[in-house]
């Protein structure tokens, strides 16, 4: 019998964000299954879309992009670039390149993520200024309004809201959730959930002095409330630093 030919095609899924939330950790966990496959090159972040903010994004351009997914019948590809939710040109143009694509969104307390993001990104570029970093890390957390710049250029149903916190609590059944949107077998049992979850920053987090942390919770509450009331599978009080919004919802209810 002939091997299976291998097809290409615009991706089947995308993940779009968020950075410094798991992502690593559930995009290999999804590669464990045998109908998920990843790009061209084994590399999780394509990052396709960057550039496209100082050109035009041609049909050549999309079609380069689709020859990165291949698979044979009967599997799915994708990719999963965080900043993909962040750029604010990018959701419309996977809309155009991969308008069948389901996405994926991780989300994780954006405290938290913020005191990942900043040593990630020292790490990586330690000659940037402190400032540009930081800012850049509060625009990361502001999930509210990258989700609504999602939801403008696609259906609700095609996305798959994750919480990085339910992830860890019972990845199991968090996984089976994700095999289930992606219409692949969700019975496929997976071994490695005991393993190290991605790059941890742990190590390089410090304590974030009583000013900085007021700042933090001033400027992202409004984003947290926001997200919460476009999205139920968000349960803010999984997040410590934001947990009083929920008491206080219940408190109102």
């Amino acid at each position: 019998m002939a091997p299976a030919q291998t097809i290409t095609g615009p991706p089947d899924f995308v993940g779009v964000g968020t950075q410094r939330s798991g992502t690593t950790w559930w995009f290999e966990t999804l590669l464990g299954h045998p109908q998920i496959r990843p790009p061209k090159g084994k590399r999780k972040e394509q990052h396709f879309f960057d550039r496209f903010c100082a050109q035009e994004l041609s049909e050549a351009d999309i079609a380069a992009y689709h020859a990165r997914f291949p698979r044979k019948p009967g599997q799915i590809a994708g990719e999963w670039t965080p900043r993909y939710m962040h750029d604010f040109w990018t959701p419309r143009l996977i809309a155009r390149a991969a308008p069948g694509a389901k996405l994926l969104i991780m989300f994780r307390d954006p405290i938290e993520r913020f005191r990942s993001g900043v040593p990630h990104r020292l790490g990586r570029t330690p000659d940037a200024r402190m400032e540009a970093v930081t800012a850049d890390a509060i625009e990361r957390g502001k999930y509210a309004t990258q989700l609504a710049r999602v939801l403008a250029c696609h259906d609700a149903e095609k996305i798959l809201i994750l919480q990085y916190e339910k992830c860890v609590a019972d990845p199991a059944a968090q996984y089976r959730r994700t095999l289930t949107f992606l219409g692949v077998d969700p019975d496929h049992v997976h071994e490695g959930f005991l393993t190290r979850r991605g790059t941890t920053q742990a190590a390089k987090k410090t304590p974030l002095w009583d000013d900085l942390m007021d700042a933090l919770r001033a400027t992202l509450e409004p984003e947290v409330a926001a997200l919460a009331e476009l999205t139920p599978e968000v349960d803010v009080a999984l997040w410590p630093n934001f947990s009083h919004l929920a008491a206080a919802d219940a408190l109102s209810a």
